[in-house]
């Protein structure tokens, strides 16, 4: 059925229900004020590409009126009591899962996007800003200088998959955005967008951390200061790896044999 057109009048009136529900929802339930703000310029936007605004609004309306009925919700439920269960082994690795990468930055572009995904942009995004140039120094004269075509590729992912500003979604988060932007969402594709980001991080680490091991081996005459750099950076990688549980995660190579 095609929704009754609203008035001038229910028009304002709705806007202006749809944004006190916004303010209730981020001062009571602690949540950002950039949810507001992101609300006032998909309004905007759909007022310059004259779009149905009857449509729009109560599209709008019906989503903060869910977001608010979850956070209701989950309030009411309250937390969980250990008394009337124990907390199963996968509760306890989820936990310790979130324990190991609850030290890193975290990068909250949209708060409802995962929060390993969120914490995994922030490492990346400190690799670039905190190590990237030290290494590219420690690196030069070697077969893997940042001009070389690996370390190019390596780098290019990098920039991909951090963030540009440092508080930004990546550009590889493009899509992600985009749907977490949605409403009704699609979790089903919000779900493989964050996996298929996660697998791409993991990729790049890998690589990244198969580079340094090489160069460690190889050029055995560096620099003590230089290659202290490079150790340095292969533990961070690898500590990377091993908190985001991306061991697994490694790119297959041409010719490799899966262990029996």
């Amino acid at each position: 059925m095609t929704p009754k057109k609203l008035t001038p009048g229910e028009i304002t009136a709705s806007v202006e229900k749809i944004r006190k529900r916004y303010e209730e929802y981020t001062s009571k339930y602690f949540k950002p004020s950039s949810l507001r703000r992101a609300f006032e310029e998909r309004y905007l936007k759909a007022l310059q590409a004259k779009v149905d605004v009857s449509s729009f609004l109560l599209a709008e309306i019906s989503a903060i009126q869910e977001l608010i009925a979850r956070e209701e919700e989950r309030i009411h439920q309250g937390p969980a009591r250990p008394a009337e269960k124990e907390p199963s082994f996968a509760d306890k690795v989820l936990e310790e899962n979130r324990a190991r990468i609850s030290g890193y930055r975290e990068v909250v572009f949209d708060p409802d996007a995962g929060e390993e995904v969120r914490r995994l942009v922030g490492a990346l995004t400190d690799l670039v800003t905190e190590r990237w140039q030290d290494l590219a120094h420690a690196l030069k004269d070697t077969m893997y200088a940042m001009n070389s075509s690996e370390m190019l590729s390596l780098d290019s992912q990098l920039r991909s998959l951090a963030s540009p500003g440092g508080d930004e979604a990546p550009h590889a988060l493009t899509r992600l955005v985009a749907q977490l932007r949605k409403f009704p969402r699609s979790y089903a594709v919000i779900d493989r967008e964050e996996k298929d980001y996660i697998l791409a991080g993991a990729f790049f680490l890998h690589d990244l951390h198969d580079v340094l091991t090489r160069v460690v081996e190889v050029h055995t005459g560096l620099a003590a200061a230089r290659r202290a750099v490079v150790e340095q950076c292969a533990q961070q990688v690898w500590t990377l790896i091993s908190d985001f549980r991306l061991k697994d995660l490694k790119r297959k190579r041409r010719g490799e044999r899966r262990e029996a």
